[in-house]
């Protein structure tokens, strides 16, 4: 037997070596492969669910301007005199929080930005909410600012609102204290980017408590950001 050939015994186990190894390395590729199809599976759930969401908020905002907007138009001369200072809210035409049990809530007028703020709860008081329909999801509700617009210290005849999905705390809007951003800024961004489709030039988005683009959100500036338009958030809360 030469000594330049390895013995059957030596070649045999030297096999057994490179195909054990082999397999081993075709398992773990298999397993990283099925991880990165299953990471692709659940990643595109998420952002199907995410979508999904994006439409319903969609829907809600939609469903809730409208009704808003029938009842600025139905008190309109109410609103904008409340809104001047000229009357007071005798008749609390601008609230939030509304109890069930009382039907007044909590008085949201500012006469210096001429502001008045509506929120689901005084639909719902007025007999203006769809039966059955929550007024909230137990996380946000959907606030209507009415601003009247004012020019060289006059008001100007316009009107504009800015409706907004507000923060519960212990079930109500909460009016002091900041809002803490704690979900998935990329879910978030899936969400408003479908829902921004959906409800075209109108629709806006608050960013996740930092910039996000053109878009500032920070401890000097900020700001309600659509396609064609920005709004800063002070002018109206």
């Amino acid at each position: 037997m030469s000594l330049l050939q390895p013995s059957p015994a030596v070649s045999a186990i030297n096999t057994r070596r490179a195909d054990g190894g082999w397999g081993l390395l075709e398992a773990l590729l298999g397993l990283a492969l099925m991880a990165l199809v299953l990471g692709g599976t659940l990643a595109l759930q998420t952002r199907l669910a995410d979508r999904r969401q994006g439409v319903q908020d969609a829907d809600a905002v939609s469903s809730f301007t409208q009704l808003a907007a029938q009842y600025f138009v139905a008190h309109r001369a109410v609103l904008e005199a409340i809104m001047a200072g000229s009357s007071v809210d005798s008749d609390h035409r601008c609230q939030i929080n509304v109890p069930p049990s009382s039907g007044l809530g909590q008085t949201s007028v500012d006469t210096a930005k001429h502001t008045c703020a509506i929120d689901s709860t005084l639909l719902w008081a007025q007999g203006l909410w769809p039966s059955g329909v929550p007024v909230d999801n137990g996380a946000v509700r959907w606030v209507a600012v009415f601003r009247q617009v004012y020019s060289n210290g006059q008001a100007s005849g316009a009107d504009e609102v800015l409706v907004l999905s507000a923060a519960l705390q212990n079930g109500q809007i909460m009016g002091q204290g900041q809002v803490v951003f704690g979900g998935n800024e990329q879910s978030f961004l899936e969400r408003m980017q479908t829902s921004m489709a959906l409800l075209g030039g109108a629709a806006g988005f608050v960013p996740p408590g930092h910039d996000v683009g053109f878009c500032q959100y920070n401890a000097t500036l900020k700001q309600v950001c659509g396609r064609d338009w920005v709004v800063t958030l002070s002018d109206f809360l």
